[in-house]
């Protein structure tokens, strides 16, 4: 790594420079990250999926998951990409509080107990893990929205040119134009 420009050179599956991709923001790591996430929340880390989470075009995305998967960091599971490096099942969670202000955290075998202070510092470790949780979801949901935004609005740019090539056949639907026009602007 380029110290000075914090560059990234990327390498191909052979292990030869890929060329051209010198990159201030390094698209590898946002793509791998965003994999990565989606695939920690639970979603399927699509092309897609990453194409909206990351805003490169399809053909950067193609390209980085070609380059992820010859490295090994990433593997294909039905057209859903996954981190290689992961871990085991999900184990069962508990956390019981105590009269005295102590806390006993049980996860799957393993039991940890903890004084009211230790307990404070262990939910602020995870309240940022809880929050890019929750953060992520929320970021999804938007961009799904966004989606749907965006074609209702399509469809009425289309319905509203229909209409002005309509207008020029028949001077009648000028005026339902200068409506619709009208009722957009107020």
């Amino acid at each position: 790594m380029n110290q000075a420009t914090n560059s990234t050179i990327h390498k191909t599956a052979g292990g030869n420079p890929d060329t051209g991709a010198v990159e201030a923001v390094p698209t590898l790591t946002q793509v791998y990250e965003a994999i990565r996430q989606l695939h920690e929340a639970g979603e399927e880390p699509t092309r897609d999926r990453i194409h909206k989470m990351t805003g490169l075009n399809l053909t950067t995305v193609d390209d980085r998951i070609k380059v992820l998967r010859g490295e090994g960091m990433i593997s294909a599971v039905k057209q859903c990409y996954r981190p290689v490096h992961q871990h085991g099942p999900a184990r069962a969670v508990t956390v019981t509080h105590l009269t005295d202000g102590r806390s006993i955290l049980e996860i799957g075998e393993h039991v940890v107990h903890f004084s009211r202070t230790e307990g404070g510092m262990v939910g602020q470790a995870y309240a940022g893990i809880a929050l890019e949780h929750t953060a992520l979801a929320r970021v999804t949901e938007l961009q799904d929205q966004l989606l749907e935004e965006v074609a209702k609005r399509r469809a009425l740019e289309r319905k509203v040119e229909a209409l002005k090539v309509q207008r020029k056949g028949d001077s009648r639907q000028g005026d339902l134009l200068s409506a619709l026009q009208g009722d957009a602007v107020a």
